[in-house]
Protein backbone atom coordinates (compact mmCIF):
# COMPACT_ATOMS: atom_id res chain seq x y z
CA UNK A 1 0.00 0.00 0.00
CA UNK A 2 3.10 2.23 0.90
CA UNK A 3 4.52 1.04 -2.45
CA UNK A 4 1.09 2.05 -4.28
CA UNK A 5 1.05 5.64 -2.43
CA UNK A 6 4.53 6.19 -3.17
CA UNK A 7 4.23 6.01 -6.67
CA UNK A 8 1.20 8.00 -7.49
CA UNK A 9 2.32 11.09 -5.19
CA UNK A 10 5.89 10.65 -7.97
CA UNK A 11 2.85 10.32 -10.94
CA UNK A 12 1.17 13.75 -9.48
CA UNK A 13 4.74 15.38 -8.71
CA UNK A 14 5.45 15.08 -12.37
CA UNK A 15 1.45 15.75 -13.67
CA UNK A 16 2.20 19.07 -11.34
CA UNK A 17 4.75 20.10 -13.33
CA UNK A 18 3.05 19.77 -17.21
CA UNK A 19 0.93 22.41 -18.24
CA UNK A 20 -1.51 21.67 -20.96
CA UNK A 21 -2.08 23.83 -24.01
CA UNK A 22 -5.82 25.01 -23.73
CA UNK A 23 -5.66 27.04 -26.87
CA UNK A 24 -6.53 24.85 -30.34
CA UNK A 25 -3.20 26.95 -32.23
CA UNK A 26 -0.82 25.05 -29.57
CA UNK A 27 -0.32 21.21 -30.55
CA UNK A 28 2.09 19.93 -27.57
CA UNK A 29 1.90 20.27 -23.58
CA UNK A 30 4.19 22.64 -22.10
CA UNK A 31 6.30 21.27 -19.11
CA UNK A 32 8.13 23.47 -16.47
CA UNK A 33 11.32 21.81 -17.06
CA UNK A 34 13.95 24.20 -15.96
CA UNK A 35 16.06 25.99 -18.83
CA UNK A 36 17.70 29.21 -19.50
CA UNK A 37 17.25 31.00 -23.45
CA UNK A 38 20.47 33.36 -24.75
CA UNK A 39 18.92 35.88 -27.14
CA UNK A 40 21.50 39.02 -28.14
CA UNK A 41 23.67 38.03 -25.85
CA UNK A 42 21.74 38.09 -22.83
CA UNK A 43 20.26 35.20 -20.69
CA UNK A 44 17.03 35.27 -19.51
CA UNK A 45 14.91 32.46 -17.79
CA UNK A 46 12.15 29.60 -19.03
CA UNK A 47 9.12 29.92 -17.57
CA UNK A 48 7.61 26.55 -19.67
CA UNK A 49 8.99 25.08 -23.03
CA UNK A 50 7.72 22.03 -25.41
CA UNK A 51 8.57 20.93 -28.88
CA UNK A 52 6.48 23.51 -30.43
CA UNK A 53 7.51 26.86 -28.06
CA UNK A 54 8.61 28.18 -24.89
CA UNK A 55 7.94 30.89 -22.53
CA UNK A 56 10.06 33.51 -21.22
CA UNK A 57 10.75 35.55 -18.44
CA UNK A 58 10.83 39.40 -18.22
CA UNK A 59 12.49 39.40 -21.97
CA UNK A 60 12.14 43.17 -23.57
CA UNK A 61 8.23 44.09 -24.92
CA UNK A 62 10.32 45.46 -28.01
CA UNK A 63 10.82 41.56 -29.27
CA UNK A 64 7.32 41.52 -29.66
CA UNK A 65 5.94 40.20 -33.23
CA UNK A 66 9.82 39.91 -34.10
CA UNK A 67 11.67 36.93 -35.32
CA UNK A 68 14.95 36.39 -34.00
CA UNK A 69 17.65 33.50 -33.30
CA UNK A 70 18.44 31.99 -29.24
CA UNK A 71 19.90 29.12 -27.71
CA UNK A 72 18.22 27.03 -24.73
CA UNK A 73 20.71 26.20 -22.15
CA UNK A 74 20.05 22.76 -20.06
CA UNK A 75 22.17 22.19 -17.20
CA UNK A 76 23.17 18.67 -15.57
CA UNK A 77 25.16 17.03 -13.34
CA UNK A 78 28.87 17.20 -14.96
CA UNK A 79 28.17 19.43 -18.03
CA UNK A 80 25.73 21.91 -19.62
CA UNK A 81 24.50 21.31 -23.54
CA UNK A 82 22.32 23.31 -25.48
CA UNK A 83 20.32 23.76 -28.12
CA UNK A 84 21.56 26.74 -30.53
CA UNK A 85 20.42 28.60 -33.39
CA UNK A 86 16.43 28.26 -32.17
CA UNK A 87 14.79 29.72 -34.40
CA UNK A 88 12.16 32.38 -32.81
CA UNK A 89 8.96 33.95 -33.40
CA UNK A 90 7.43 36.12 -30.27
CA UNK A 91 3.00 35.99 -30.30
CA UNK A 92 2.66 38.50 -27.28
CA UNK A 93 3.45 39.38 -23.82
CA UNK A 94 1.78 39.03 -20.44
CA UNK A 95 1.99 41.16 -18.13
CA UNK A 96 2.01 39.89 -14.79
CA UNK A 97 2.50 42.03 -10.90
CA UNK A 98 6.34 41.83 -10.76
CA UNK A 99 7.24 40.10 -14.27
CA UNK A 100 5.96 39.20 -17.56
CA UNK A 101 5.82 36.45 -19.93
CA UNK A 102 7.06 36.42 -23.48
CA UNK A 103 4.98 33.58 -25.71
CA UNK A 104 7.21 32.68 -28.77
CA UNK A 105 7.15 29.62 -30.55
CA UNK A 106 10.18 27.61 -32.83
CA UNK A 107 9.90 28.11 -36.50
CA UNK A 108 11.62 25.82 -38.71
CA UNK A 109 12.94 23.21 -35.79
CA UNK A 110 15.74 20.95 -37.53
CA UNK A 111 15.02 17.30 -37.13
CA UNK A 112 18.88 17.52 -34.61
CA UNK A 113 17.17 20.22 -32.62
CA UNK A 114 13.91 18.47 -32.20
CA UNK A 115 15.65 14.87 -30.98
CA UNK A 116 17.56 16.83 -28.29
CA UNK A 117 14.22 18.49 -26.85
CA UNK A 118 12.22 15.59 -27.40
CA UNK A 119 14.95 13.31 -25.10
CA UNK A 120 14.92 15.71 -22.68
CA UNK A 121 11.51 15.97 -22.33
CA UNK A 122 11.34 11.61 -22.39
CA UNK A 123 13.88 11.48 -20.02
CA UNK A 124 11.92 13.60 -17.56
CA UNK A 125 8.59 12.03 -17.64
CA UNK A 126 10.22 8.81 -17.14
CA UNK A 127 12.25 10.05 -13.87
CA UNK A 128 15.44 10.01 -15.34
CA UNK A 129 15.72 13.12 -14.64
CA UNK A 130 13.91 16.04 -11.73
CA UNK A 131 13.89 19.38 -11.25
CA UNK A 132 16.20 21.29 -8.02
CA UNK A 133 17.16 25.16 -7.78
CA UNK A 134 16.64 25.35 -12.11
CA UNK A 135 19.48 22.15 -12.51
CA UNK A 136 18.30 19.17 -14.09
CA UNK A 137 20.10 16.05 -12.14
CA UNK A 138 20.71 13.21 -14.30
CA UNK A 139 19.98 9.36 -11.87
CA UNK A 140 23.01 7.86 -11.67
CA UNK A 141 21.74 4.31 -12.02
CA UNK A 142 24.02 1.27 -10.37
CA UNK A 143 25.21 -1.12 -12.23
CA UNK A 144 23.23 -4.30 -12.14
CA UNK A 145 23.63 -7.80 -13.93
CA UNK A 146 21.45 -7.93 -17.19
CA UNK A 147 17.97 -9.73 -16.95
CA UNK A 148 16.33 -11.50 -19.24
CA UNK A 149 14.45 -8.72 -20.50
CA UNK A 150 17.74 -6.90 -21.09
CA UNK A 151 19.22 -9.51 -23.02
CA UNK A 152 16.04 -9.84 -25.79
CA UNK A 153 16.93 -5.89 -26.34
CA UNK A 154 20.55 -6.04 -26.54
CA UNK A 155 20.00 -9.14 -29.32
CA UNK A 156 17.13 -6.73 -31.10
CA UNK A 157 20.28 -3.91 -30.74
CA UNK A 158 22.55 -6.52 -32.26
CA UNK A 159 19.76 -7.37 -34.90
CA UNK A 160 19.29 -4.10 -36.01
CA UNK A 161 22.75 -3.50 -36.00
CA UNK A 162 23.42 -6.22 -38.16
CA UNK A 163 20.46 -4.90 -40.76
CA UNK A 164 22.17 -1.88 -40.83
CA UNK A 165 25.08 -3.19 -42.13
CA UNK A 166 23.41 -5.46 -44.37
CA UNK A 167 21.42 -2.06 -45.82
CA UNK A 168 25.14 -0.15 -46.18
CA UNK A 169 26.02 -3.13 -48.52
CA UNK A 170 23.05 -2.55 -50.43
CA UNK A 171 23.76 0.81 -50.91
CA UNK A 172 27.40 0.15 -52.15
CA UNK A 173 26.34 -2.23 -54.71
CA UNK A 174 23.81 -0.12 -55.88
CA UNK A 175 26.74 2.52 -56.43
CA UNK A 176 29.12 0.56 -57.51
CA UNK A 177 26.75 -0.85 -60.55
CA UNK A 178 25.90 2.82 -60.80
CA UNK A 179 29.78 3.88 -61.50
CA UNK A 180 29.87 0.79 -63.68
CA UNK A 181 26.87 1.24 -65.50
CA UNK A 182 27.85 5.15 -66.05
CA UNK A 183 31.30 4.29 -67.15
CA UNK A 184 30.87 1.63 -69.50
CA UNK A 185 27.10 2.83 -71.52
CA UNK A 186 27.12 5.99 -70.84
CA UNK A 187 28.46 8.56 -73.34
CA UNK A 188 28.46 12.18 -72.46
CA UNK A 189 29.69 15.07 -74.57
CA UNK A 190 32.15 17.42 -73.52
CA UNK A 191 30.87 20.12 -75.19
CA UNK A 192 27.32 20.44 -76.77
CA UNK A 193 25.48 23.00 -78.64
CA UNK A 194 22.74 24.85 -80.88
CA UNK A 195 24.10 25.10 -84.48
CA UNK A 196 23.21 25.71 -88.28
CA UNK A 197 24.61 26.20 -91.44
CA UNK A 198 24.82 30.18 -92.21
CA UNK A 199 25.25 32.11 -94.88
CA UNK A 200 27.78 35.60 -94.52
CA UNK A 201 27.56 38.88 -96.12
CA UNK A 202 31.12 40.08 -96.02
CA UNK A 203 32.38 43.63 -97.36
CA UNK A 204 33.53 43.21 -101.04
CA UNK A 205 36.37 46.00 -100.22
CA UNK A 206 37.33 49.15 -97.78
CA UNK A 207 33.82 50.87 -98.20
CA UNK A 208 30.62 52.96 -96.47
CA UNK A 209 27.46 50.36 -96.39
CA UNK A 210 24.46 51.61 -96.91
CA UNK A 211 21.21 49.67 -96.70
CA UNK A 212 18.57 49.83 -99.41
CA UNK A 213 15.71 49.55 -96.56
CA UNK A 214 15.83 48.92 -92.92
CA UNK A 215 16.54 45.16 -92.02
CA UNK A 216 16.30 43.51 -88.44
CA UNK A 217 17.08 40.40 -87.53
CA UNK A 218 14.33 38.23 -88.04
CA UNK A 219 13.51 39.63 -91.37
CA UNK A 220 13.11 37.17 -95.01
CA UNK A 221 15.49 38.16 -97.54
CA UNK A 222 15.48 37.46 -101.21
CA UNK A 223 18.85 36.53 -103.25
CA UNK A 224 17.98 37.92 -106.04
CA UNK A 225 16.73 41.62 -104.91
CA UNK A 226 19.65 44.20 -103.79
CA UNK A 227 19.45 45.28 -99.97
CA UNK A 228 22.46 47.59 -99.31
CA UNK A 229 25.33 49.41 -101.71
CA UNK A 230 28.81 49.45 -100.52
CA UNK A 231 30.35 52.80 -101.54
CA UNK A 232 33.72 52.21 -101.89
CA UNK A 233 36.89 54.58 -100.40
CA UNK A 234 38.28 54.36 -104.70
CA UNK A 235 35.12 56.02 -105.78
CA UNK A 236 32.80 53.42 -106.89
CA UNK A 237 29.51 51.83 -105.93
CA UNK A 238 28.42 47.81 -105.26
CA UNK A 239 25.09 46.31 -104.95
CA UNK A 240 24.93 43.81 -102.53
CA UNK A 241 22.80 41.04 -102.63
CA UNK A 242 22.32 37.84 -100.44
CA UNK A 243 23.82 34.50 -101.68
CA UNK A 244 20.50 32.83 -100.68
CA UNK A 245 17.01 32.85 -99.71
CA UNK A 246 16.37 33.04 -95.92
CA UNK A 247 16.13 35.06 -92.73
CA UNK A 248 18.10 37.37 -91.50
CA UNK A 249 19.62 35.84 -87.98
CA UNK A 250 22.20 39.14 -87.37
CA UNK A 251 22.93 42.30 -88.41
CA UNK A 252 26.64 43.45 -88.01
CA UNK A 253 26.65 47.17 -88.23
CA UNK A 254 24.67 50.22 -88.52
CA UNK A 255 23.09 52.26 -92.08
CA UNK A 256 26.56 53.98 -93.39
CA UNK A 257 29.13 52.21 -91.59
CA UNK A 258 32.57 51.60 -92.83
CA UNK A 259 33.51 48.03 -92.94
CA UNK A 260 37.27 46.79 -94.29
CA UNK A 261 37.29 43.82 -96.92
CA UNK A 262 35.75 40.42 -95.61
CA UNK A 263 34.55 41.79 -92.28
CA UNK A 264 30.68 40.84 -92.17
CA UNK A 265 27.70 42.36 -92.92
CA UNK A 266 24.66 40.20 -92.18
CA UNK A 267 24.64 36.36 -91.48
CA UNK A 268 21.55 34.31 -92.93
CA UNK A 269 20.03 31.15 -92.10
CA UNK A 270 18.93 29.72 -95.29
CA UNK A 271 15.17 29.10 -95.93
CA UNK A 272 16.28 24.73 -96.21
CA UNK A 273 18.70 25.11 -93.40
CA UNK A 274 18.00 22.54 -90.41
CA UNK A 275 18.98 23.60 -86.76
CA UNK A 276 21.09 20.61 -84.99
CA UNK A 277 22.97 19.89 -82.34
CA UNK A 278 26.93 19.73 -82.39
CA UNK A 279 28.56 17.44 -79.47
CA UNK A 280 32.23 17.36 -79.03
CA UNK A 281 32.83 13.77 -77.60
CA UNK A 282 36.15 12.14 -76.47
CA UNK A 283 37.45 10.05 -78.70
CA UNK A 284 37.48 6.57 -76.77
CA UNK A 285 34.31 7.63 -75.64
CA UNK A 286 32.84 7.84 -79.32
CA UNK A 287 34.31 4.17 -80.58
CA UNK A 288 30.89 3.33 -78.57
CA UNK A 289 28.76 5.43 -80.98
CA UNK A 290 27.10 4.85 -84.02
CA UNK A 291 24.88 6.42 -86.87
CA UNK A 292 21.32 6.17 -85.60
CA UNK A 293 22.08 6.26 -82.11
CA UNK A 294 19.45 8.18 -79.52
CA UNK A 295 20.33 10.46 -77.44
CA UNK A 296 19.27 12.72 -74.45
CA UNK A 297 19.23 16.26 -74.78
CA UNK A 298 19.18 18.66 -72.08
CA UNK A 299 18.58 22.59 -72.77
CA UNK A 300 19.53 25.78 -70.27
CA UNK A 301 16.63 26.37 -69.25
CA UNK A 302 15.86 21.83 -68.09
CA UNK A 303 14.15 21.11 -70.64
CA UNK A 304 14.89 17.58 -72.17
CA UNK A 305 13.88 15.88 -75.76
CA UNK A 306 15.40 12.79 -78.01
CA UNK A 307 17.79 13.82 -80.74
CA UNK A 308 19.28 11.50 -83.44
CA UNK A 309 22.84 11.01 -84.45
CA UNK A 310 23.20 11.52 -88.52
CA UNK A 311 27.00 12.01 -88.56
CA UNK A 312 30.08 11.50 -87.03
CA UNK A 313 32.91 13.32 -87.99
CA UNK A 314 36.44 11.48 -86.90
CA UNK A 315 39.79 13.59 -86.81
CA UNK A 316 41.63 13.99 -89.74
CA UNK A 317 45.10 12.29 -89.18
CA UNK A 318 47.63 14.68 -87.28
CA UNK A 319 49.66 14.79 -90.32
CA UNK A 320 47.25 16.63 -92.67
CA UNK A 321 46.24 18.99 -89.59
CA UNK A 322 49.89 19.60 -89.09
CA UNK A 323 50.26 20.53 -92.76
CA UNK A 324 47.51 23.32 -92.04
CA UNK A 325 49.36 25.14 -89.44
CA UNK A 326 46.28 25.14 -87.22
CA UNK A 327 46.84 25.62 -83.75
CA UNK A 328 46.93 23.39 -80.77
CA UNK A 329 46.18 20.70 -82.71
CA UNK A 330 46.32 17.82 -80.51
CA UNK A 331 43.65 18.98 -78.90
CA UNK A 332 41.62 19.57 -81.47
CA UNK A 333 41.87 17.26 -83.68
CA UNK A 334 43.00 13.93 -81.94
CA UNK A 335 40.83 14.08 -78.79
CA UNK A 336 37.73 14.75 -79.76
CA UNK A 337 34.85 13.50 -82.50
CA UNK A 338 32.34 15.81 -83.96
CA UNK A 339 29.11 14.35 -83.67
CA UNK A 340 25.35 16.10 -85.23
CA UNK A 341 21.98 15.63 -84.24
CA UNK A 342 18.87 16.08 -85.13
CA UNK A 343 16.17 16.55 -83.09
CA UNK A 344 13.32 13.62 -83.20
CA UNK A 345 9.91 15.29 -82.81
CA UNK A 346 11.28 18.68 -81.26
CA UNK A 347 11.82 22.00 -83.14
CA UNK A 348 14.47 24.28 -82.16
CA UNK A 349 14.19 28.01 -83.00
CA UNK A 350 16.99 30.62 -84.26
CA UNK A 351 16.77 31.94 -80.83
CA UNK A 352 18.58 29.15 -79.22
CA UNK A 353 21.37 28.75 -81.89
CA UNK A 354 24.47 28.45 -80.08
CA UNK A 355 22.88 27.86 -76.79
CA UNK A 356 25.20 25.14 -74.28
CA UNK A 357 23.26 21.87 -74.52
CA UNK A 358 24.27 18.52 -72.37
CA UNK A 359 24.05 15.73 -74.49
CA UNK A 360 24.24 12.17 -73.13
CA UNK A 361 23.88 8.58 -75.05
CA UNK A 362 22.81 5.76 -73.09
CA UNK A 363 24.24 2.80 -75.55
CA UNK A 364 22.97 -0.02 -73.76
CA UNK A 365 19.34 1.09 -74.79
CA UNK A 366 20.13 1.49 -77.80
Amino acid sequence: MKKENKEMSHNLDIASQIKHEAEITRQHARYKIPAKIEIDGKEYDVDNWSISGCAIINLPEEYIHKFTQGKMKFKFDNFETAVDKLKLEFLKNDKFDDHTIMRCRFTELKPDQRAILQHIIDSFLEGSVVTQDDILHVVQHQITYPDKKTKEISHKKAWSILLLIYFVIFILILFLGYVFYNRTFIVKAVVGYVDTNVSMVRSPAPSFIQFLEKIKSGDEINASKPFAVAKMLNGGIRTLRATVNGKVLNVYIHNNEFRNTGEPILSIIPNNAKIYIVAHILSKQAEKLKIGDIATVTLPNGKEFRAKIVNIKYPAPLSSEKSKGVTNTYANSINYVKVILIPIKFKLTPKQLYESVNVKVDTFRQ
